[in-house]
């Protein structure tokens, strides 16, 4: 069973101004996502190309990010320093998810996700919990029931259009991440596994005029929410 690549997150301490020097440090294009209500954080997506995106999130709530995720992402940037939060995977099917859970000992939640700048509100089915996966510095996995859903097919106004993710960085170690992701996913995805912290060290996308680039910041540590 192969999995894929489906997003990963960038912290930022102030989210306009993370995404003002995303921007000009990339020339990536990007549009807004709007905002994780009871997180208290605000969203900016940044399609990369092959059904993948890199979220860039942020504190919009200081009330409301004083626990769950905003906590850890503003713990995680009080230092004024980008850093990559996580990364996730994608199943085709529910019944993969599915089994995914059984494998690694979690289960299958489907939780209120962000609200759109429409008003939208997204649902989020996942596997497994952040005590399997985050914490650790391991990705997790999603199912999109409507694949049309994927925010990385929005449209962006503006920046360079990538075309897709050529390789990751990934801290940690390789047993451990081989056995989480299983071997043939393992195998498929184009990992770079490096000695340290675990948890995402860089991604690498190609653009439309064939230029590699390198987002490189520090892993933000274990989830710790």
């Amino acid at each position: 069973m192969v999995f894929h690549l489906d997003h990963m997150c960038l912290g930022v301490s102030d989210l306009a101004d993370g995404v003002r020097r995303f921007r000009e440090e990339t020339g990536l294009g990007v549009y807004e996502g709007g905002v994780f209500p009871e997180a208290g954080l605000g969203v900016w997506i940044v399609p990369l190309g092959g059904e993948v995106y890199a979220e860039i999130e942020g504190v919009a709530d200081p009330g409301r990010a004083a626990r769950g995720a905003g906590a850890w992402i503003s713990r995680a940037t009080g230092d004024g320093r980008d850093r990559w939060m996580f990364w996730c995977l994608r199943a085709d099917t529910l019944e993969e998810l599915q089994e995914v859970a059984e494998r690694l000992g979690g289960q299958v939640s489907s939780i209120p996700g962000r609200v759109q700048p429409d008003g939208t509100r997204r649902v989020i089915t996942s596997a497994p919990g952040i005590d399997q996966s985050w914490r650790h510095g391991l990705p997790n996995w999603y199912y999109r029931a409507d694949p049309a859903s994927n925010p990385a097919r929005g449209a962006v106004t503006g920046g360079r259009i990538a075309q897709g993710v050529t390789w990751l960085e990934v801290g940690g170690d390789e047993t451990v991440l081989r056995k989480h992701l299983g071997a043939e996913t393992f195998d498929r995805l184009p990992l770079r596994v490096v000695p340290g912290e675990p948890g995402l060290h860089a991604v690498a996308v190609r653009t439309a005029e064939g230029e590699e680039v390198v987002l490189r910041r520090p892993p933000a540590g274990p989830a710790n929410f």
